[in-house]
């Protein structure tokens, strides 16, 4: 197959449409409802929580078969609006909401008591640091600590009116609360808090939607304005990460130091698979409806709560083993780019290349002038480009490649 060209016109569905299909609508919930959060035990068993107002008690749904089915469980509380969940094993799972309610299952699901917190204000998020030890924040500053697995729980005090909006800790016991313009470390399982005073709080607001810390040393957080941050020394600092969106970022998770996905307003979705220093957007198979939840399972396999009640799951586990057979290595050199530069690749996949587009983040795509140098190196040309973050979408025979790349002095 012959690369003889200088402009490639080989038409191809856009970056973003190919994407979206990774994500799939697999199951909607009726009534409509709103659900808030979503979590997984396994790659079988999983979790939503909703907001019913239309006098049922059954806003807890449960999956044994990895989303497909899903069962109604009573949670004792009509038109309440569950924001959070912790999956301790297979058997205790808790759940924090309105009102200062905090409801435990030990059976699973099938069976929910409420818990005695002391607190009538909204408990957004709640984690167990084991089955005895756990911590749930919410309105006003409100942190509460149970040391007995949540029969009783006792205030500890943060001395801010600050919303927390999400609580996380590793398994070393080092614990952050974040929230409306704040954001709080503790060392010693919960027992006290401090603010973290290298956060780079930015105006008009931030509002610290999730958190999640990877492992002892590196995190990541969200925002809203599409602000995303990261800390690789345990939480003291952190430093904002270029997102290429502004719609607010609801929820994040990540599988590993590299591998995260984040999902929010106006269904986006954001993967990165470089540790946060690029970011893809992903059009959700909804549209613009908002997503509140993800939890990903592995790098290949998640799943995403909306505001009417879909959940979304991504499997990739077939096409990833696919690709694993036949692995595609292509790099691009400068990047950031100065109006051009190199593409390079074995020359078995050189050859079978057909296209090459630029596409804006916002999914539109156009080809690439593009010149053969050699038997592994395209010479492409961003002279007329505007300067930014893109993604280089490279088709081949079998499969493609997506690069993050960021256009520099672009001559326009």
């Amino acid at each position: 197959m012959s690369l003889r060209f200088l402009l490639l016109l080989v038409c191809i569905s856009c970056l973003y449409v190919a994407n979206s299909q990774e994500w799939k609508d697999i199951y909607r919930f009726t009534p409509a409802q709103t659900l808030n959060k979503i979590k997984f035990l396994d790659s079988q068993t999983g979790f939503t929580a909703g907001s019913l107002y239309n006098g049922s008690f059954e806003n807890i749904h449960i999956t044994h078969d990895g989303g497909k089915t899903w069962v109604n469980a009573n949670s004792g509380y009509t038109a309440m609006r569950f924001m959070d969940i912790f999956i301790l094993d297979s058997k205790n799972i808790y759940m924090s909401g309105n009102e200062g309610i905090i409801i435990r299952s030990t059976d699973g699901g099938a069976h929910w008591e409420t818990l005695n917190t002391g607190t009538k204000e909204q408990l957004w998020g709640i984690h167990f640091l084991n089955k005895d030890i756990g911590i749930a924040v919410g309105s006003n500053g409100i942190i509460i600590r149970t040391v007995d697995g949540g029969t009783n729980w006792n205030p500890v005090p943060s001395g801010i009116p600050n919303l927390f909006y999400d609580v996380f800790f590793t398994p070393q016991g080092v614990g952050f609360a974040s929230g409306s313009n704040v954001l709080y470390k503790s060392t010693d399982n919960g027992l006290s808090w401090n603010p973290v005073s290298q956060f780079p709080f930015q105006a008009p607001a931030d509002w610290i939607r999730s958190i999640k810390m990877v492992n002892e040393n590196t995190g990541y957080a969200c925002a809203d304005i599409g602000r995303i941050y990261k800390t690789t020394d345990g939480g003291d600092s952190w430093e904002r990460m270029e997102s290429g969106t502004e719609d607010p970022l609801f929820d994040i998770d990540f599988v590993d130091e590299q591998n995260g996905f984040i999902c929010g307003f106006n269904g986006i979705i954001l993967q990165t698979s470089n540790g946060g220093q690029d970011w893809t957007k992903i059009l959700s198979p909804l549209g613009t409806e908002h997503l509140y939840s993800i939890d990903m399972i592995s790098k290949t396999t998640g799943y995403i709560c909306t505001y009417t009640g879909h959940i979304l799951k991504m499997d990739m586990a077939s096409a990833i083993k696919s690709e694993d057979r036949n692995p595609i290595t292509v790099a691009i050199y400068p990047n950031p780019i100065i109006n051009k530069a190199i593409l390079s690749l074995d020359e078995e996949h050189l050859l079978k290349m057909t296209t090459i587009k630029l596409c804006t983040l916002d999914g539109r795509c156009k080809p690439i002038d593009a010149k053969r140098l050699n038997n592994s190196q395209v010479e492409l040309d961003f002279i007329f480009e505007k300067t930014g973050y893109h993604n280089l979408l490279i088709q081949f025979d079998k499969g493609n490649k997506v690069l993050p790349i960021y256009l520099q002095n672009a001559s326009n």
